[in-house]
């Protein structure tokens, strides 16, 4: 923002930051959804390739939960943490 801008231009920034957030949430929403689909069965989270009725290693659990499941997630919440960033850091120059 520069200097001079007048209040409407905030009120702008602030629907846009709004926006961004809720929009960003959503896909967060959406990653939770997938994750629910793919790697679940009836509310319990199933690692890929588990043989039915084996017991998966220790390693395997580690890496299937960080491939299926974590990483996915914290991807999404990354890319958030950023837009929330951004939008607090606008917000903050502008109340200077």
């Amino acid at each position: 923002m520069t200097a001079g801008r007048d209040h409407n231009d905030g009120c702008d920034l602030d629907r846009l930051h709004r926006d961004e957030i809720t929009v960003a949430m959503n896909w967060v929403i959406r990653a939770c959804q997938d994750v629910i689909r793919d790697h679940s069965r009836k509310a319990n989270w199933v690692p890929i390739s588990t043989p039915t009725g084996t017991a998966p290693t220790t390693d395997h659990l580690i890496q299937s939960a960080r491939t299926d499941v974590l990483g996915q997630l914290q991807r999404q919440i990354d890319g958030v943490e950023a837009i929330i960033g951004n939008a607090e850091h606008e917000r903050a120059k502008m109340k200077r």
